[in-house]
């Protein structure tokens, strides 16, 4: 009996399913525990079993034979067919919607027993008189089931109860999540097995053998944080070892329960960057993936594919719920808030999972309060446990944190190191940046290795143009994909250019080292964490008689309002006069961050009520269209392809390098989409065979400055 076009038989899938159903188990304890129920394992093994013995009927095994069209879904048979065994409804559930939500089966169900295309009544009920009953006796036989008669059930029932609005509301939570739970653990295991994966790895305490081997003393806080039980809030100033610290949190926690960890990364750059540096730390890159809109380009460049293995598949593996580590954007976590289609896989990895956060402050004011209120209701409904850490956050922001996740584990640095920590010293320029070409110039030309930071693309652009150095790169979000993943590559190789220009994609996570900064103003924050990618190096202090390391210019152009608050840049630069010329003392840098931000209120706009309506309305089966479209409105960008790219591009999709071609699209915001089509720079062209059309855009690129705002040629629209 086949349940695959290749030729798999239903008996070798079923059991695929049960061999990824035992490691399934050692990597996800916390869904017996918040299941309450100890039979889960037993519900989700016997759900595995009549998953797919629907396709055991003459019409599917003629589809398989022949290739001529089924028209029947093969787990409502499945469905009814358990039906004779057992009335737990959590079963049938999960069997019945382990491909199709509840809405599409009560379309699919309505159109077999109305539609006149058929030709006969009780349509459902003669598919399931076609199935091979002895063949499927046998099967059941095997697993030591015995059924003494095949009746038809319907189905209805099941369907209407989970897409009623009125009978929805009669569903306690408890039933919810273990529907959730169950349904998605079965297509996790039917999704694997169907890749071809039996095992879902775990971290193991010997992949943490390198916190042992260094042959530094670990700071105090790093013990304190390896030590620690509970969810943490961690403050240390950067490059004192706060990734160690959080890596060694994840140690301990592992050892009491094992979970999925997430660590949470505001930049692809970062995010490459923590996934290469992990990969490295477990001595194992099957361990840890990595999730946000460009993966595909990192890992295509950095996973090596095993024979027979394809770019798809090692997409597909990031994105399945098999490496036990995952670098991510927060929005890979947060959309399972929204109904994301997957939500109950996404809930159900999170469940009793860890969660690492690096400076979750910098983001916008209303992303930082959703973001606290998800991991509060993780907290309270999943166990989810979790490691926040910074470098540069306000006392308040920090108070919002400990009450809402009622952390009482406040790590700090010893008082001790910090003040032995002298990295830093600031200088303020009254001017632009563009009048701080000869500065930097002088600096490059003395041998030094020079970091210059601006607020916008375009001004990046034209200073990295302006500055001569043989050895110099630029780094912002106008490059391709191309041409990003190759500098990032230089940019934290041994041998780092002696000249980076970025945009703010630099300031968190890089572990890079300079010898000098030049920025643009920016709020205080940022500033810190762009001073923290110079004198990083061990051993690098600075001495009271040295010059300053940190050069920030004053003149808060119009377009840096746009990025940034006004009154808070403000406040940042007067902050940055009183230590100006000083060695910057880590015990006052939350003085200084306390001086310039305006405090505000975490739930000022009944937030957190709408936002738990919305994350306690999520039941499984469903789809919501609604918020997946108030989702995905957050993100802002267009990929577009440059149109001196264009025959490349042709060229690439001809040989089917269709990943190779899409890797010179460039990312840009729809508000700039808009203005270049209003400009007439906007045209589109389908390459053959490509069945896409594509955007394409005729302002001038190349893969040393990117993306410019000079127009190419006059454009020709194919």
């Amino acid at each position: 009996m086949l349940a695959k076009s290749d030729g798999l038989s239903l008996e070798k899938h079923t059991q695929d399913l049960l061999d990824v159903f035992i490691s399934f188990q050692n990597a996800f304890p916390a869904l017996e525990e918040l299941f309450k129920d100890e039979d889960f394992w037993v519900y989700l093994k016997t759900s595995i079993i009549f998953h797919d013995i629907g396709k055991a009927t003459k019409g599917f095994q003629n589809y398989m034979e022949t290739g001529e069209r089924y028209r029947f879904r093969h787990e409502i048979l499945s469905a009814i067919i358990a039906k004779n065994y057992t009335d737990n409804e959590l079963i049938i559930n999960a069997i019945l919607a382990h491909h199709k939500n509840y809405e599409k089966l009560k379309e699919l169900l309505n159109e077999y027993e109305n539609n006149k295309k058929y030709n006969q009544d009780r349509w459902i009920e003669k598919e399931f008189e076609e199935l091979y009953f002895e063949w499927i006796s046998d099967f059941l036989q095997n697993y030591h089931i015995e059924l003494k008669e095949y009746n038809f059930y319907e189905l209805d029932s099941f369907i209407k109860k989970w897409t009623s609005k009125r009978q929805k509301r009669k569903i306690s939570e408890l039933e919810k999540f273990q529907n959730i739970f169950l349904s998605a653990s079965l297509s996790i295991c039917d999704h694997n097995a169907s890749a071809g994966i039996k095992e879902i790895p775990i971290i193991q305490d010997k992949n943490f053998s390198f916190l042992d081997d260094t042959p530094y003393e670990p700071y105090t806080h790093q013990k304190h944080s390896w030590q620690t039980d509970s969810n943490a809030l961690l403050i240390a100033p950067t490059g004192q070892g706060k990734t160690e610290s959080s890596l060694g949190w994840l140690r301990n926690q592992l050892k009491n329960r094992q979970g999925r960890a997430f660590y949470i990364l505001p930049f692809t750059a970062s995010i490459n960057a923590m996934t290469k540096r992990v990969s490295k730390d477990f001595k194992d890159e099957n361990l840890v993936g990595l999730l946000h809109g460009k993966a595909k380009f990192f890992i295509d460049e950095y996973y090596e594919k095993k024979d027979g293995q394809s770019l798809k598949d090692l997409i597909d593996i990031n994105k399945k719920i098999v490496k036990p580590f995952k670098v991510v954007t927060p929005f890979q976590i947060l959309k399972w808030a929204f109904g994301v289609k997957g939500f109950e896989k996404g809930l159900s990895e999170l469940a009793g999972s860890y969660l690492i956060f690096d400076e979750i402050h910098i983001y916008d004011k209303e992303l930082f309060r959703r973001l606290l209120f998800f991991i509060e209701w993780l907290i309270e409904k999943l166990d989810v446990k979790v490691f926040i850490m910074t470098a540069t956050m306000p006392t308040f922001m920090q108070e919002h944190i400990k009450n809402v996740l009622q952390i009482k584990q406040v790590i700090k640095a010893d008082k001790k190191r910090l003040d032995e920590i002298r990295r830093h010293k600031v200088k303020l320029f009254n001017s632009n940046i563009d009048e701080q070409i000869g500065f930097i110039q002088q600096n490059i030309d003395s041998g030094k290795t020079v970091l210059v930071v601006c607020n916008t693309v375009a001004k990046a652009q034209e200073m990295y143009e302006n500055i001569v150095c043989d050895d110099k790169t630029l780094l912002h979000s106008g490059f391709n994909g191309k041409d990003r993943t190759s500098k990032e590559k230089r940019v934290q190789s041994k041998n780092k250019p002696q000249l980076l220009v970025g945009t703010q994609a630099i300031e968190v996570s890089l572990d890079i080292d300079y010898d000098l900064i030049v920025t643009e103003p920016a709020s205080l924050d940022a500033l810190l964490q762009r001073f923290g990618r110079v004198y990083r190096g061990q051993g690098r202090e600075l001495k009271d008689s040295d010059e300053a390391n940190c050069f920030v210019t004053t003149e808060i152009e119009k377009v840096h309002k746009l990025i940034y608050d006004e009154v808070v840049v403000q406040n940042s630069l007067k902050a940055l006069e009183k230590i100006e010329g000083k060695i910057l003392h880590e015990d006052t840098i939350q003085e200084l961050l306390d001086e310039v931000y305006e405090p505000f209120e975490l739930d000022d706009d009944n937030l957190r009520a709408n936002f738990r309506n919305l994350l306690d309305n999520l039941y499984p089966y469903n789809i919501y269209e609604e918020s997946e479209e108030e989702f995905f409105k957050q993100f802002d960008g267009i990929e577009v392809l440059p149109i001196e790219l264009k025959d490349e591009f042709r060229e690439l999709i001809e040989n089917q390098q269709y990943l190779e071609a899409e890797k010179l699209l460039v990312s840009i915001s729809k508000s700039k989409f808009a203005k270049n089509k209003r400009d007439g720079n906007i045209g589109f062209f389908e390459p053959h065979n490509y069945k896409k059309v594509i955007p394409t855009i005729s302002l001038k690129y190349n893969s040393h400055i990117g993306l410019t705002n000079e127009n190419e040629t006059v454009f020709d629209v194919l």
